[in-house]
């Protein structure tokens, strides 16, 4: 027997991918060296500031590659000179339009360097830029199908999605008045990048916090440039309804230092406005069965075809990183020591995720004389994280922090060990292009027609009316009417009349 048909449905926001690619491109830059070089000795360097933009086809990703250069002078002596080379790419993504969103991983594959002459460097860094292109979409799937006709046959498939909860971009103003430790005459530059990124996410709301760290270029009262460094912690809290403790966060901070100004006299107070563009997305890993076909006698299934991030796994690892660096001069004490994670690379082996990271350090030590120092270290570690489910051709998200601040101790003048705590966020995805059912419906199938009755033909005699006919054949008035459509009004028969007369078996 037929029966209503019963739909479930649930309304699913997910990050449709639009398309992803991966393109190695070549970033020549020559510099002219302050000195006199016999030969290269090291080159040292890491991507900051990577961003994307999606236009009509397409991501135009921009970034800069920070190099340390160590060359050695004509005493033999390394000296270190630092550069900047901002690089732009347009990756072509088919399908690509402006408003969609995008995620970018950048690294170094190799740098090529030559010695020009003993003052020109001509090099080339190779990139590797992947980029993906999504679209958040709200899609009514169907999760479920019952009743319906008795061959009702329902298709179903376990999806484990990132279900975006909801996503926000907001811009804060942070306004901030700087003690200089030397008059300024002009400010030449102020540079200024977002470090120790950390979110909460409580009830509706994510709170966003970091520090703005930023290297402030003066020119003295002897016209020299200096360069001051400068740090400004924040705090933001983004509105997103349905944000609840346990789910996922994704956060892009970028800070711009918008204006500056020496307050007068005597210069060693600069004023300084920051702008904070920050972007948050909150998410949950939903498992849902989806139906992804029905069949049946009157079923009429209306799909979609998706392509989704399928979650294979996410797991949450943490690892000590112990170091010592021997310091070039001899230390009183540590006055503080900035840490970041940098050249991030990931790699899928025999049911491990491998996470290879650089902890970059800075580290201001006070030296014997009373001044303050700066020195940097360079600690490669690594994270195993083991993963079953996991294969090679699938995609990894990492996120990785610092726990708390970093430990260290002056085991002797020159020589200073530590200790830092870092966290590994990984997420392994699968992309998967899925047809979901967003809509059944049901067409009952007519009623077969009845059977035709088998049947006599009678002549009416004088004085016969239909009710005397049906007595006499045991039949019904009505049932006479049924079959004789040509009697318009059952009193009018008259002698003679042929009329047909219903048998009953």
């Amino acid at each position: 027997m037929n029966t209503a048909l019963d739909v479930k449905r649930q309304l699913l926001k997910v990050d449709k991918v639009i398309g992803e690619t991966t393109e190695k491109k070549v970033i020549e830059s020559d510099i002219t060296l302050p000195i006199q070089a016999t030969k290269i000795f090291d080159i040292v360097a890491n991507l900051t500031n990577v961003v994307g933009e999606v236009r009509e086809g397409g991501v135009l990703v921009t970034g800069i590659i920070k190099k340390q250069l160590f060359v050695v002078d004509e005493g033999d002596l390394v000296k270190h000179v630092p550069e900047e080379v901002p690089f732009r790419q347009f990756i072509d993504v088919e399908g690509a339009q402006p408003n969609l969103n995008v995620q970018i991983r950048a690294k170094i594959i190799d740098i090529e360097s030559q010695l020009v002459t003993n003052t020109e460097v001509r090099q080339e860094v190779l990139l590797e830029l992947f980029v993906k292109v999504t679209d958040v979409q709200q899609l009514k799937v169907v999760t479920d199908v019952k009743g319906g006709p008795k061959d009702l046959e329902v298709d179903r498939k376990l999806l484990k999605v990132d279900s975006v909860i909801g996503e926000d971009r907001v811009s804060e103003i942070i306004k901030k008045t700087v003690e200089l430790p030397i008059t300024a005459k002009k400010i030449f530059q102020i540079v200024g990048e977002v470090r120790d990124v950390q979110t909460e996410v409580k009830q509706d709301v994510v709170v966003v916090r970091g520090v703005v760290h930023k290297q402030i270029f003066l020119v003295d009262e002897g016209d020299l440039v200096r360069h001051v460094t400068e740090d400004v912690p924040f705090s933001v809290s983004v509105d997103i309804p349905g944000a609840k403790e346990d789910f996922d966060v994704q956060v892009d901070v970028e800070a711009v230092v918008d204006q500056f100004q020496l307050v007068d006299p005597p210069g060693r107070q600069l004023r300084q406005t920051i702008l904070l563009d920050i972007f948050v997305k909150v998410s949950e890993i939903l498992q849902k069965e989806v139906v992804i076909d029905v069949s049946g006698t009157g079923i009429k299934v209306d799909k979609k075809l998706l392509k989704v991030e399928q979650v294979v796994a996410d797991v949450t690892e943490r690892e000590t990183v112990d170091s010592e660096v021997e310091l070039t001069i001899g230390a009183e004490k540590i006055f503080r020591i900035i840490s970041e994670i940098t050249d991030e690379e990931t790699q899928i082996e025999n049911g491990k995720v491998i996470v290879r990271a650089v902890l970059h350090k800075q580290i201001f030590f006070v030296d014997q004389s009373g001044l303050l120092r700066h020195q940097r270290e360079d600690v490669p570690f690594q994270i195993v994280a083991n993963v079953p489910e996991a294969m090679k051709d699938m995609n990894v998200q990492i996120r990785l922090r610092i726990i708390g601040d970093i430990d260290f101790d002056l085991v002797d003048k020159k020589t200073v060990s530590q200790t830092a705590v870092i966290e590994a966020f990984i997420k392994v995805t699968e992309t998967e292009q899925l047809e979901v059912v967003i809509d059944v419906t049901f067409d009952k199938p007519p009623k077969p027609p009845k059977p035709p009755k088998e049947e006599k033909v009678i002549v009416v005699k004088k004085g016969d009316t239909l009710f005397k006919i049906a007595k006499r054949e045991e039949v019904t008035v009505d049932e006479i009417l049924e079959i004789n459509p040509d009697i318009k009004d059952p009193n009018m028969i008259f002698p003679g009349q042929e009329i047909k007369i219903p048998v009953k078996k």
